[in-house]
């Protein structure tokens, strides 16, 4: 596991082209999203909802593979097997570990 700042983030209120701090807590500023153009602001407010979610996310990802990356299940189909790697990669990316 990383060292990154524990969850869960939220953003500051909309909109993100003005207001772009990601905090952990009241006052712990995580993230400030920078844009130097050609981003739509729908692109820049997505953008800051999907960094404000990453704990969540990331919470998730380990679950689902507690639950079903161990398995060796010969019927595995490759959607399921797929996401399985796809979990494991994000996973190692947000620790810091790049595949």
């Amino acid at each position: 596991m990383s060292n990154h700042t524990k969850g869960p983030w939220h953003r500051n209120v909309p909109p993100a082209t003005k207001y772009t701090t990601i905090f952990a807590g009241r006052n712990t500023h995580v993230a400030r999203v920078v844009t130097d153009g050609g981003l739509t602001p729908e692109e820049v407010e997505a953008n800051c909802d999907l960094i404000a979610a990453a704990p969540e996310l990331l919470k998730a990802l380990e679950a689902m593979l507690q639950i079903y990356g161990d398995s060796h299940d010969k019927d595995r189909d490759e959607l399921e097997t797929y996401a399985i790697t796809l979990a494991r990669a994000a996973i190692a990316k947000a620790n810091g570990i790049y595949l």
